[in-house]
């Protein structure tokens, strides 16, 4: 790695934002980004490229792909599938109880960015997705012992996985930007997209397993899946990056950045529209049953959203790079997913139109989390990337522990599960009004940025 220079800085006279992939590459750099020079308000900007050379294809880089992939599959897939099992629970605890479990799962993400990211730059992204696999898997596999404690599967069902999934979430998000120059938006398209075919693959087989062998044996069967599928993959991840101290001396937090408008709008939009997005996965299966639908048809309903949002995270962020830019298309993505939800999911009372909305919604859920750090690094430039978008991630965990309870606490207060649908109705109009309210508040960022509204941002 010695013939490699880093930190290489080119200056683009351009408008288009840049690629979803770019961005996570200088997040892999969060340590030291902050200590770069800022884009000139010129209308020129620099462009932060971690490593000075790229295979840009080849059997060995799109392999290092797959193997992220299957991370994600796992990692956020198994937080997509929980919905599945959440049914199934709800003789131990109430639904805004149970769901907290899955809100801990998808929370740990945000919880754990900044740490994550400093383990990685630290000891490589091979033995912290290492550790991560068996908190993946050891978590699940205790939880198939105390099926009846909600304390015991809290604890592993809901920190030690969402641990493992935090710490192998952070390892493959941002690898396969150090392979890829020219096609990083289809390489990180594609690792992206393997949570949702992981979450589908994931909610079909938690709903065969509950049926045929029980829910302890579900966890056990499905934390034995995590460790045969990530440790592998763990120990077949390469990265390129140069290792950096664990006390570089770097700041961890950028205050000052919270004196520009347009972050705090970002910061605070994206923070509020994380509070519905794992609504419908959650609540979907339960509402299906409420319908008079088979627990199956269920499944069916949330393996359906998550590989719609599998198209989601690759549309979207192709769409944003070719046409509308990164800020424009997740102003859209935000009112898709608050419009469907507010017009489609209240009047679903049969399967058809059902379906459609786990579709719809589905594939604009997905593109916010493929949005996201493109928008970071397209208002802010690849210099300030990696310390605000871990400031960003970082702020989502309020929505992601809370977003889903809340859901359930609204459900618990109009009669229950046991009330029939109308009882899902606040929770759904909740779910809608943030989401609606998010993409205003994204839509005010975008107007500062710039007030030509035909302009790709």
């Amino acid at each position: 790695m010695g013939d490699i220079s880093l930190s290489r800085i080119t200056t683009q006279h351009s408008t288009a934002p840049p690629s979803l992939s770019q961005s996570e590459s200088a997040l892999a750099e969060a340590g030291d980004s902050s200590n770069l020079p800022d884009p000139p308000p010129s209308g020129s900007r620099n462009v932060v490229e971690a490593l000075d050379s790229y295979p840009d294809g080849g059997l060995g880089p799109w392999l290092q792909v797959v193997y992220c992939s299957f991370l994600f599959g796992t990692s956020v897939g198994g937080v997509y599938g929980w919905g599945v099992l959440q049914d199934a629970l709800t003789e131990l605890a109430s639904p805004s109880s149970v769901a907290y479990i899955g809100s801990m799962q998808a929370a740990s993400t945000g919880i754990f960015a900044i740490l994550a990211q400093r383990l990685i730059a630290a000891y490589g992204p091979t033995k912290i997705a290492f550790t991560g696999a068996l908190f993946m898997g050891i978590g699940p596999i205790i939880a198939g012992s105390f099926p009846h404690n909600y304390a015991a599967i809290f604890m592993t069902q809901g920190v030690m996985f969402g641990v493992g999934q935090a710490l192998c979430f952070g390892s493959a998000a941002t690898l396969p930007s150090s392979y890829f120059l020219k096609k990083r938006n289809l390489a990180t398209g594609c690792t992206f997209a393997g949570g949702g075919i992981g979450g589908a693959v994931l909610s079909l087989l938690s709903s065969a397993l509950i049926q045929r062998v029980g829910i302890p044996w579900t966890f056990r069967t499905l934390g034995l899946l995590n460790l045969a599928i990530n440790i592998p993959a763990s120990l077949a991840l390469k990265s390129r990056m140069p290792r950096k101290p664990l006390r570089s001396g770097a700041p961890i937090v950028e205050w000052s950045l919270f004196k520009d408008l347009r972050f705090c709008l970002v910061f605070f939009g994206s923070g509020l529209g994380l509070f519905p997005l794992f609504v419908p996965p959650f609540f979907l299966p339960s509402y299906a049953t409420t319908l008079g639908l088979s627990p199956t048809t269920g499944s069916l309903l949330l393996a359906g959203f998550n590989l719609a949002s599998s198209v989601g995270r690759i549309g979207f962020g192709l769409g944003a790079d070719r046409y509308l830019g990164s800020v424009n298309s997740l102003v859209l993505c935000l009112g898709f997913v608050g419009i469907t939800t507010l017009v489609i999911w209240p009047f679903a009372t049969t399967l058809p139109p059902l379906a459609v909305f786990a579709v719809v919604n589905g594939i604009a859920s997905g593109g916010f989390f493929s949005l996201m750090p493109g928008v970071i690094s397209s208002l802010f430039g690849s210099s300030k990337l990696g310390l605000a978008f871990g400031m960003t991630l970082t702020g989502w965990s309020i929505g992601y522990f809370w977003g889903s309870p809340i859901a359930g606490f609204l459900l618990e207060a109009f009669g229950g599960v046991d009330a029939g649908f109308k009882a899902f109705q606040p929770a759904i109009f909740y779910s809608g009004a943030l989401s609606l309210a998010a993409c205003l508040l994204i839509l005010a960022a975008r107007i500062t940025e710039s007030k030509e509204l035909w302009k790709k941002v």
